[in-house]
């Protein structure tokens, strides 16, 4: 018999595919429908492919086959993206060019994907470092510069103390450059920029045409940060000038009690008075030493200073004194905030720390309001004796247990009230002390005793007790209801149980126990903050509105006033563009003391890197062209005196913005694309690429394409129809992999060691649904070269029986077995396959194989070779799409012309794949969390991947690798974590 050997058939198959040209897409192609497989082009780093890159081209690879067998005109293509800080810092430390070294690792990383056996289009390849690319990248950015949306402006930037060159607010991520690690400061340089805050409502009303999972475009929203609120004027005591506060809660403004500006705010200096002025300059330089990670940082004591001076609050006119504090950030909003300590808790933590006041302004509010409510004011008791860790309530006679407490009388306030509540309703008069339980409630319930419906506001109130002291007897319906204590379960349990004002009961009885402890400690009691929706208190003739209803109406007031503006805001800042290297695109404007910033000419185009001895970045900022003066020495293209060229390059980001349009006409030198070819292809049908890239790449790259579309450059308004982002791969242990863990799994090792790409695609798309963070298992490509092999000798089985003269006696009714299990194999991988659940494709792929292995004994070979026949075919193409190389190899052997990959994928016949199905519960821990159905002869390792890709179940799981996986047959399946 025939053996498998990866080494012989992998690199055959390649070189014939490559001869065929087989996997070249067709422009124009109208016989068929077009599908653009789209992966993020790599970083020819010196490391070469890792295993992530090889998950995210493996999974893409097999989505772009399974559509090529499917009638597809599938455009899968690859480049190179090449510029950037990695390869000038290499070629830095190894003292050689950077263009050089980008050579030495685009031939690695080919060698590499060729040997993966991946279907990409080679015809259409182009790596961002050529000329002849980056031409149009220059052209394209002077479209963006002619528009008025590129632009240069004296800036506090993001420095890279170890890049030396300046970062987006996208490349800092947790206070430190995503690519080094490095912690960032702030420098102020002349730099480029882009406007993509004019494309902010576009970037986030795009999302809702086109197809990202919520995980990816909820990043996205919250990174432009588009938020909805006023601008509000602070007119300041003494001063002609206000304080510009941008709000979204204005309907808190009555709860502002001081003003906070950040140490950079221009007004500052200005408005310090004689006497705080030294405490104020030594702060702000005490200051200007914190990077933003570190004045942002939640933990950490608020530190402030005093400025002397006072705002009115146009609210109230209520006069407030206005601080500095380096919690608040020069780059946010208006670099000042107006501090509601009662419901944000860095205000509130500021000023209990400087003993400003606190007032709250909105109180929760609980039930459904009714037409015949009446309104009533009162207290809610709550007593707790600490000796016994019980809490006092009152029990009705029919069993019904409530809070004591009730409405306010006349002249009375609410500690009154609680007090004569206590001791009509529970007979208590003394308490050793008396904890107010936060703001007061608003309530909506009906009074069964009294029968009517109240709108209640309440204060509730704990009173430390003595349990074993004999209160006096209860002057109020005592007949009808006993004080009783309770431990803080039951007395929950029993509130819950009993209809009425349940809700208000149950916030104020957990506010009492928080109390209770807090005095156990001997500290003081905080309630926590109302940070969300409620009714406002305190807030005037607002009293009583719902927060969410009075915004508008606040807002309006304050306009009405020209104390404020209506304003939308952004997070999102306009893109920092400039890089002070060398290994980037030059931009290409010429400085002109005449005429300014000038275009370079298209003709002129493209402006290229000279060759240069040393890249070193400079300490001052400056790029390492600026010592090129034969290439920085120009003329004004306008005028045609002497000029300098822009010595700053552009972003590793640029060249990766456009990218994939190059894809469709890679190699025209008199555009960036052919319009016609750009309409063939449109969008970009999948795009499947890291998380890590969503706020960076993905974004930049939408924003490029929405500017190209309204300059009529591109025919859609976006760029990718559906975007997926593949998980990452860890270290055997769940690390991370690095090399100076040395943990890191080189893919061509696994492909050299004998187990062949074949067996490595395979486990791969076996090891974890895509989008799971998941350990490499290194058993993984052993399990699944042994598949290969025993598919692979079920063929040659049938190669041998069928060169038997015998005569051969087909019995359909015997072969439905061998039938059954083809047709389920199929309906399953087409199923799982465009839905993307790769892992339990293969598992199906195997259990198919195991299937057909047991029925040999009942279904034999030599009998029903037409049968198996197809089965084996079947199963042949099925594979194809995850090994192609063998699925190639069994193809020829099964005596089949052409190649398999452009063959039809096989139908399934419903007749074949109905089964009785079975329910199986999902369980995390022993914990039920989700149920669903399978054909009873589905098999155990494809139930358990099932269970593991459930949707329900990735919340619970949170992308980490199970323990152990315990399953108990057709019932159920626990996942231990």
């Amino acid at each position: 018999m025939k053996r498998y050997n990866p080494a012989d058939i992998e690199p055959k198959w390649q070189q014939a595919w490559a001869n065929d040209n087989l996997y070249a897409a067709k422009d124009f192609d109208k016989s068929r429908p077009k599908y653009v497989m789209l992966t993020e082009f790599p970083y020819p780093s010196g490391d070469g492919l890792h295993l992530g890159h090889v998950r995210e081209y493996t999974l893409a690879d097999i989505m772009a086959r399974h559509r090529r067998m499917n009638g597809y005109n599938v455009l899968y293509p690859m480049g190179y993206d090449a510029f950037g800080l990695p390869t000038e810092n290499y070629a830095i430390k190894n003292k050689i060019a950077p263009q050089m070294a980008t050579d030495r690792n685009v031939a690695n990383f080919q060698e590499q994907f060729e040997s993966l056996g991946l279907s990409i289009d080679w015809s259409r390849s182009f790596r961002t470092t050529d000329p002849d690319y980056y031409k149009w990248t220059q052209w394209l950015f002077l479209q963006f510069f002619k528009a008025g949306l590129a632009y240069q402006e004296e800036i506090a930037i993001n420095w890279c103390p170890h890049c030396k060159t300046g970062l987006a607010n996208e490349e800092v991520i947790s206070g430190r450059h995503e690519r080094c690690d490095t912690l960032v400061e702030k420098k102020t340089l002349k730099q480029w920029l882009l406007k993509i805050t004019k494309y902010a409502d576009r970037l986030i009303d795009g999302l809702s045409d086109i197809d990202y999972p919520s995980r990816i475009a909820d990043q996205q929203i919250n990174w432009i940060g588009r938020s909805k609120g006023a601008e509000v004027d602070f007119k300041i005591e003494g001063h002609g000038a206000s304080l510009k506060i941008f709000t979204t809660r204005p309907d808190t403004i009555f709860g502002a009690t001081f003003m906070v500006l950040a140490p950079e705010h221009p007004l500052v200096k200005q408005i310090t008075t004689d006497e705080q002025r030294a405490q104020v300059n030594t702060y702000i330089k005490a200051a200007a030493a914190k990077s933003d990670i570190e004045r942002q940082n939640t933990d950490r004591e608020k530190t402030g200073v005093f400025t002397g001076a006072h705002a009115i609050n146009p609210a109230n006119n209520e006069r407030m004194p206005i601080w500095v504090a380096d919690y608040v950030l020069a780059g946010y909003g208006t670099g000042a905030i107006m501090a509601v300590p009662a419901h944000d808790e860095r205000d509130f933590a500021f000023a209990n720390t400087h003993h400003l006041p606190v007032k709250p302004v909105v109180a929760p509010d609980f039930g459904e309001p009714r037409n015949d409510e009446i309104y009533v004011e009162g207290s809610m008791v709550v007593g707790y004796d600490p000796h016994t860790d019980k809490y006092l309530a009152i029990r009705w006679n029919d069993g019904r247990v409530w809070l004591a407490g009730g409405g306010k009388e006349a002249g009375e306030t609410f500690e009154d009230a609680a007090w004569r509540e206590l001791a009509e309703e529970t007979g208590y008069k003394k308490a050793e002390a008396i904890i107010p339980l936060g703001v007061p409630v608003f309530s909506h319930y009906f009074n069964e005793v009294k029968k009517v419906a109240r709108r209640s506001f309440s204060q509730g109130y704990l009173f430390i007790l003595n349990s074993s002291e004999q209160p006096e007897a209860a002057t109020e319906a005592h007949e009808t209801f006993e004080p009783e204590w309770f431990n803080y379960e039951d007395l929950a349990e029993s509130l819950r149980s009993t209809r009425g004002g349940v809700d208000h009961w149950l916030y104020t009885l957990d506010l009492a126990k928080k109390a209770a402890a807090s005095h156990a400690k001997n500290e003081l009691f905080e309630p926590g903050l109302l940070s969300g929706e409620g009714l406002l208190i305190n807030s005037g003739d607002f009293n009583g509105l719902a927060t969410s209803d009075v915004r508008e109406k606040i807002t309006q007031r304050l306009v009405n006033q020209s104390a404020a503006e209506e304003r939308i805001n952004y997070r999102l800042r306009d893109w920092i563009f400039s890089r002070q290297h060398y290994w980037g695109e030059p931009i290409p404007i010429i400085h002109c003391d005449e005429h300014g910033a000038v275009p370079v000419p298209d003709d002129q185009l493209p402006v290229m890197l000279p060759e240069v001895d040393h890249y070193e970045p400079t300490d001052t900022g400056e790029s390492p062209l600026a010592a090129v003066e034969s290439w920085v020495n120009t003329v004004c293209p306008m005028c045609g005196k002497p000029a300098k060229r822009e010595t700053d390059t552009m972003p590793n980001w640029a060249g990766s913005s456009w990218y994939y349009l190059r894809y469709f006409d890679a190699h025209n030198d008199q555009a960036f694309a052919d319009r016609q070819k750009l309409e063939y292809w449109g969008e970009v049908d999948l795009y499947l690429g890291g998380m890590e890239h969503t706020t960076l790449h993905l974004l930049y790259s939408r924003f490029w394409h929405q500017f190209l579309y309204d300059q009529g450059l591109v025919p859609t308004p976006e760029p990718y129809k559906a975007r997926r982002g593949q998980g990452i791969v860890l270290a055997a242990d769940g690390t991370k992999m690095s090399k100076s863990k040395g943990n890191v799994i080189n893919p061509t090792e696994i492909i050299e060691n004998g187990y062949g790409a074949d067996a490595l695609r395979l486990a791969i798309a076996f090891l974890a649904p895509y989008d799971q963070t998941t350990p490499w298992n290194p058993e993984g490509v052993t399990g699944t070269y042994r598949f290969l092999q025993r598919l692979w000798v079920l063929v040659q089985e049938l190669i041998e029986v069928a060169n038997d003269n015998a005569d051969i006696d087909n019995k359909a009714a015997a072969a439905q077995p061998l039938l059954r299990a083809t047709h389920q194999a199929i309906k399953k991988v087409s199923e799982d396959l465009y839905s993307m659940n790769f892992n339990t494709a293969v598992a199906a792929l195997m259990e198919a194989t195991n299937k057909l292995y047991k029925l040999r004994a009942t279904v034999p070979l030599n009998v029903y070779r037409k049968d198996w026949q197809f089965a084996l075919k079947s199963l042949t193409k099925l594979l194809a799409p995850f090994a192609p190389h063998i699925a190639e190899e069994l193809w020829q052997e099964l005596g089949q012309e052409g190649s398999v990959h452009v063959d039809p994928w096989p139908e399934w016949s419903e007749a074949y794949v109905t089964a009785e199905n079975m329910k199986i519960v999902i369980q995390v821990n022993g914990k039920l969390r989700a149920e669903f159905e399978v054909t009873a002869d589905t098999g155990e390792e494809t139930i358990k991947q099932l269970a593991l890709s459930h949707e329900n179940i990735k919340k619970f799981t949170n992308g980490q690798a199970p323990k152990r996986i315990v399953y108990i047959p057709g019932r159920l399946v626990n996942i231990v974590i």
